[in-house]
């Protein structure tokens, strides 16, 4: 029987380093494929394709039984050189919720597929984290441990993902179609009622004069009973001017049209959301394509929004919704780096897919600043030592000075009773250099 090697892909440029050395399983039905002598595991993905209860589990078989699928195959593969490294592995799998994938070089791949189709691209084999149960009427051979056998999937050409992927973008495509659709003909049954809308509106306009009219036969009233009835006439006509106000704050609240999610700064930050989320789509379905940029121009993109919105549209705002996107359809995989720019409201935001970021964009955003504690010290090295340097020219100045007087009469020295500024140990440390002339000098 024919035995595989499965290798780990590590670090780039690395070795792969050894995992186990497995066999198709002779307790249950033989697979229906052949693998290389050598296997590597060089990939990992979270696709609904890869888990293994999806493909090669049939949903009316209540004891998950293994069956063929038109594209997928199953089998059982069983360690045989005793490290038992195979559970670790699977324990990894498990914890990160995510499938392992290797892709080679089938050796049926000039044969049709099931399909009658023939093979172009490269075979897949998974080890989904989630595999079915083993069917009860399996039984082990001895010596054989159930964490040394897992369950593996096998896909003949990897073109029938992509084919996939296309069908998927293309039901999105006809989806968003029949979303607008919808809309246009909402908007075409919206438009008598805001047309009625409007004639109440009008409607109401008109009230206004005559409840001016109303108002001011009732001021005249409360201005006479304000004249003449004393406390009461008072309490009255406050009375009305505040409900006068009230309808006024009243009218002017019901006047108000409904919040529009589709205009102003909302309307703005959607259009922008939906655009980069299509755009991110095409970039995931595209296998080809590694990397792709998002160029931001805060001027443009608030052109028509109103003055009064615009300040809660900011450049922050759509920066952020760029990474809110790439990190919900990349699935965290995909990295998004700001280019460096010369304007502060323009930017090119760059989305690398998994594995083609370079070096230097990891290192610029993994690097983090510095603790308090260290600025603080390099700031006080960087203090000291330009005040010893001040010290040190401020004594050379002084000797110089104390040179050039030596032996000239009717000369004043300015400054000689000034403020000793030093502290006790700048003081220490001068007597310290002095020499003995100098001191005696000092008191005579």
């Amino acid at each position: 029987m024919n035995a595989t090697t499965l290798l780990l892909s590590g670090e780039p440029n690395t070795e792969p380093s050894f995992l186990a050395t497995v066999e198709p399983s002779t307790f249950h039905q033989p697979p229906p494929f052949t693998l290389p002598f050598e296997l590597i595991l060089n990939g990992y993905t979270r696709e609904a394709w890869s888990s293994g209860k999806s493909g090669g589990i049939s949903g009316d078989d209540r004891q998950h039984k293994l069956v063929h699928h038109d594209d997928w195959q199953c089998c059982y593969l069983v360690s045989t050189d005793g490290k038992k490294r195979l559970s670790g592995f699977f324990q990894y799998l498990q914890e990160r919720k995510k499938a392992a994938i290797a892709k080679f070089e089938a050796a049926d791949a000039l044969f049709p597929t099931n399909n009658n189709t023939p093979c172009c691209g490269k075979a897949i084999l998974v080890i989904p984290y989630d595999p079915p149960p083993m069917p009860t009427e399996v039984v082990l051979p001895s010596g054989v441990d159930e964490s040394e056998v897992i369950f593996v999937k096998y896909l003949r050409d990897e073109n029938i993902l992509k084919r996939d992927d296309m069908h998927v973008a293309q039901k999105v495509h006809q989806q968003k179609v029949e979303q607008q659709k919808i809309l246009m003909h909402e908007k075409h049954q919206q438009q008598p009622r805001q047309q009625q809308q409007q004639n109440t509106i009008q409607h109401q306009s008109q009230l206004p004069q005559t409840q001016k009219n109303l108002q001011t036969e009732q001021n005249a009233v409360t201005s006479s009973l304000g004249n003449k009835g004393g406390c009461l006439g008072k309490l009255l006509g406050a009375q009305r001017r505040t409900e006068s106000h009230l309808d006024k704050v009243r009218s002017s609240k019901g006047n108000n049209s409904t919040f529009d999610p589709n205009t102003g700064a909302a309307g703005c930050i959607n259009q922008f959301r939906n655009k980069i989320s299509k755009e991110l789509q095409l970039f995931k379905s595209d296998p080809t394509a590694n990397t792709t940029k998002f160029p931001i121009s805060h001027s443009s993109l608030i052109k028509n929004v109103p003055l009064d919105e615009q300040d809660k549209v900011t450049f922050n705002v759509f920066k952020f919704t760029v990474y809110e996107q790439v990190d919900e359809i990349g699935m965290g995989q995909w990295i998004a780096a700001k280019e460096p720019s010369e304007f502060l409201d323009e930017c090119i935001i760059t989305v690398y897919k998994n594995g083609h970021c370079p070096a230097d964009v990891l290192d610029e955003i993994n690097r983090g600043d510095l603790p308090d504690e260290i600025k603080g010290q390099a700031r006080h090295m960087v203090e000291s030592q330009s005040k010893a340097i001040v010290r040190k020219g401020k004594k050379q100045d002084e000797q110089i000075v104390k040179d050039t007087i030596v032996g000239e009469d009717n000369v004043v020295v300015l400054n000689t009773n000034k403020r000793d500024r030093r502290t006790l140990e700048q003081i220490q440390k001068d007597l310290q250099g002095e020499s003995e002339d100098a001191k005696r000098g000092r008191f005579t």
